[in-house]
């Protein structure tokens, strides 16, 4: 049987820095209650990929538990690198159904845009997260609302996904993680090297963030149930 992505967590987690590892318990204590909330985001990204009968590979489980280590160690008063009231960095990337879509247009043709990055394509939790944003689209477009997701997946594997999850809303790829960068919402991972950040972006027609949710930082509610889809509907009703 494949090793577990716990294992694999617990084995990335010993590799951390000594300094990491090892902080003093006077120090652990004054930790905030928002850092425990991260650090609880963090451990919950170790998802199996979601592949049906294609079993768990050691590279996905080693990628999923990079992540929630870097997510572990990662100082999050810095994760907000583009908030609320700032200029959404505009792109074109690659998109699935072929071509590409500009952010611009996008930005454009709708009262608002759900702009959302996520780790890979087939683990659980992102998996769940999709569906979740497929299942909220009715709602969404009835108030004006476009869904697009982005990671640093290849073009094929989105297709892919795509097709196996029955998305309808696009799929971008950052295959070079630029675009996941300009927005804060990259992870490195030393080896690994890097992949977009859970991170979800409300933009309106003027091109403005009036939303942004990380759970890293405990800001943005449980994508395996409606909560955050519910909690980005909320918020446009607020607008």
């Amino acid at each position: 049987a494949p090793p577990s992505t716990r294992s694999f967590a617990a084995m990335f987690a010993v590799s951390a820095p000594a300094s990491a590892l090892t902080a003093r318990p006077a120090a652990r204590a004054r930790a905030s209650p928002r850092r425990a909330l991260a650090v609880r985001a963090a451990v919950s990204t170790v998802d199996a990929p979601d592949r049906g009968s294609v079993p768990l590979t050691r590279r996905d489980a080693v990628l999923g538990a990079a992540a929630a280590s870097l997510g572990l160690l990662a100082d999050t008063r810095a994760a907000r690198a583009l908030d609320v009231g700032a200029a959404a960095p505009t792109f074109t990337l690659p998109a699935t159904g072929g071509g590409t879509v500009a952010l611009a247009d996008v930005v454009k043709a709708n009262k608002y845009t759900v702009l959302y990055f996520y780790n890979q394509d087939f683990s659980s939790g992102c998996s769940i997260e999709a569906e979740r944003f497929n299942q909220a689209l009715g709602d969404f477009k009835a108030k004006g609302a476009e869904v697009v997701g982005v990671s640093m997946d290849p073009m094929d594997k989105h297709e892919e996904f795509c097709s196996a999850k029955d998305l309808k809303f696009k799929l971008l790829s950052d295959n070079d993680g630029k675009v996941s960068e300009s927005y804060g919402a990259d992870l490195k991972i030393p080896i690994l090297g890097k992949f977009s950040d859970r991170q979800t972006f409300l933009i309106d027609s003027s091109g403005v963030v009036k939303g942004h949710w990380l759970e890293r930082d405990g800001s943005m509610a449980n994508v395996k149930t409606p909560a955050h889809t519910s909690q980005i509907l909320e918020a446009i009703d607020k607008l």
